[in-house]
């Protein structure tokens, strides 16, 4: 069961990053449409889905924090950065320092970009707000384990 769960979070991370993924590089020239909602729907479900019926070891516990706290964490370096970078246009190490936030964009935001669907902001803010939902994820986490503890 815990197998399939695993499988099923990562079949989901991947179809929302594949549907997700040209959309969010050309955002605000490429046209979304409902089924990146869904792929992001899908894997917001899986996940929640994964963390409720989820066995919790240790190692899993961990893991679904640690994955949780980059995506915060992503969703900050994002948004600081492209600030930065928008009020600092002629800086060479903000440059280099930009090139740190795209991968943090791509595997933390890319995944959750059909939400953007329903907003239309520029990525910067629409990471900030991503940040925000792995928050609240991972406060999800914390009361489920604590009510889990309880139960015992």
């Amino acid at each position: 069961m815990k197998l399939k769960l695993f499988m099923l979070l990562i079949y989901s991370y991947l179809i929302a990053f594949s549907t997700n993924l040209i959309p969010s590089l050309k955002h605000p020239d490429s046209t979304m449409n409902i089924f990146n909602l869904l792929a992001t729907t899908l894997f917001l479900i899986t996940l929640l889905i994964f963390i409720n019926k989820g066995s919790y070891s240790g190692k899993l516990n961990k893991g679904v924090k640690v994955f949780l706290i980059f995506g915060f964490i992503s969703g900050l370096v994002v948004y600081i950065i492209k600030m930065f970078e928008g009020s600092m246009m002629d800086n060479a190490i903000l440059d280099m320092i930009a090139s740190i936030q795209y991968p943090f964009y791509l595997m933390f935001t890319t995944p959750l970009f059909g939400v953007n669907y329903l907003f239309g902001i520029n990525y910067e803010t629409f990471s900030l707000l991503m940040s925000v939902v792995y928050v609240l994820v991972f406060i999800f986490v914390l009361s489920f384990k604590k009510v889990d503890t309880q139960n015992v």
